[in-house]
């Protein structure tokens, strides 16, 4: 009775967990090379520390997540300097792109004056022709802008101009040394209390009187000069004005602020902005080396063909060894059978509670384990078959070929385990997947060895005591049964 049920007890939970899935209407969450989605890779400066670009890694991530619209990003250090960053799912791809591209100094600087009067400086020199007195030479000035002649740049410490799109106007700023800088901000959301969108802000307690006092300075100037820019990465983010009813005796206190985006935003930019405010910007500064793009499209073909792939070779092996075997090519086939639906579920929970996101590599693995546990059944068959041919009866040959080939498969199955295990620690991106799956598939081979295997291969032999059912053996090689 205790060999009924630990040979049951594997596909009972295989079978419960699969029904379980398919009642949640749970599917295993698909990554960037299935689903579609975007890849980028960016490039910090080879002398960056690592804890700098670890932060700079934990904070992109958060940044991406709040965004929204990304199925579980995988973003993870690549050698020394590298980021990847994996977007599966993305729909709106340049959103995306964007919001990994803010990578500059947060800051909040007051604006000293703005106009769209291009004026400011002149762009060219003019040095007189000796020979050519009427034509002077035409020299550029350097850093000035042939277009709206002033030196666009973005120094935190010191006045800089900067120009901005305002209602589909160019604007240019002029703007003080910043006052305040991300690293104040606590907490910033977006709010909608009545009839506008407002981002709501905290400021940490050190930094409470520093924008006390900003205020309280903004608050008794008048027109353009009660703005305060929030610039990030040289751009200007968005410039609110200090309330008229702000007293400039006291100021804004509390330690918290609200920007009103007004009531014709649709929430994306009152979105955007917070979840600016709120992550501040990373610490170094990257270069984006590449951007691959994979449509939904092809992503499903490439799951159709990967799923094809296992399901083909699945039949393949189901034949030979049921062909081959005879009976017992059916109790491994059955076998094999429990060990994908519970290897099916088991991806298909981990995706949705633990974020793990089945890739092309991934399948490449339960591939692999396919064989992995094939090969299982076979080591067991070929030790009865060997304990037969030497005089073995059959119970004493059950139970001897199940006891030998437990040993050789878990000194297999560990080799394939710390494989996993060390693919896993030291890769990035897809080959983590390929890790996991064989890792997980190597674990469930051992459970189903020691608990169905090492128990259903006794109770058929012994019920049938007919080598002839399990696999063709002719009479000369028996020599006592």
């Amino acid at each position: 009775m205790k060999r009924y049920f630990k040979l049951l007890f594997l596909p009972f939970i295989a079978i419960g967990l699969f029904i379980y899935v398919q009642q949640t209407s749970l599917s295993p969450k698909l990554g960037l090379d299935l689903q579609g989605g975007i890849s980028v890779i960016l490039t910090a400066d080879e002398e960056t520390d690592p804890e700098v670009l670890q932060k700079a890694v934990e904070i992109m991530r958060t940044r991406i997540e709040a965004f929204g619209d990304v199925q579980e990003p995988e973003i993870s250090i690549s050698g020394n300097s590298a980021v990847l960053v994996q977007l599966p799912g993305v729909t709106d791809q340049e959103r995306a792109i964007e919001a990994l591209g803010a990578t500059g100094l947060l800051t909040f600087r007051p604006v000293l004056d703005s106009s769209i009067d291009t004026g400011y400086s002149p762009a060219f020199q003019y040095i007189p022709n000796e020979d050519d007195p009427d034509n002077p030479t035409k020299i550029a000035v350097p850093g000035v802008d042939e277009q709206i002649g002033i030196t666009i740049s973005d120094n935190p410490n010191f006045d800089s101009y900067l120009l901005s799109i305002d209602q589909g106007y160019p604007v240019i700023y002029h703007l003080g040394p910043a006052e305040l800088t991300g690293g104040d901000i606590e907490d910033a959301i977006a709010v909608y209390p009545e009839n506008e969108w407002i981002v709501s802000l905290d400021f940490k307690p050190e930094s409470e009187d520093k924008f006390t006092n900003l205020t309280k300075k903004l608050a008794r100037e008048i027109g353009e000069r009660r703005r305060l820019a929030i610039v990030l990465d040289g751009e200007i983010v968005s410039a609110p004005g200090i309330a008229l009813d702000v007293n400039p005796d006291i100021g804004i206190t509390g330690g918290t602020a609200a920007i009103s985006m007004g009531n014709t935003d649709t929430g994306e930019a009152a979105n955007n902005l917070a979840v600016i405010l709120r992550y501040g910007a990373l610490p170094v500064s990257f270069e984006r080396s590449s951007i691959q793009k994979v449509s939904a499209s092809l992503g499903e073909d490439t799951l159709n063909l990967g799923l094809q792939a296992g399901l083909i070779g699945l039949i393949i092996i189901s034949i030979i060894i049921i062909l081959y075997y005879r009976l017992l090519g059916f109790v491994s086939v059955f076998g094999l059978s429990m060990f994908g639906l519970l290897f099916y579920s088991v991806i298909t929970l981990l995706g949705e509670f633990q974020g793990f996101t089945l890739t092309l590599a991934g399948i490449a693995g339960i591939i692999v384990s396919i064989g992995l546990a094939a090969d299982s059944y076979i080591v067991t068959f070929e030790k009865l078959k060997d304990e037969i041919k030497v005089g073995r009866s059959f119970e004493f040959a059950a139970n001897k070929a199940v006891d030998d080939s437990w040993k050789t498969i878990l000194t297999a199955d560990f080799v394939s385990l710390s494989a996993a295990f060390l693919l896993y620690i030291l890769a990035v991106g897809p080959i983590r997947g390929f890790a996991l799956a064989l890792g997980i598939a190597t674990i469930f081979d051992l459970l189903f060895t020691r608990l169905y295997t090492r128990n259903v291969i006794p109770v058929i032999v012994a019920k049938l005591n007919n080598t002839r059912l399990m696999y063709p053996i002719k009479n000369k090689d028996i020599t006592n049964v």
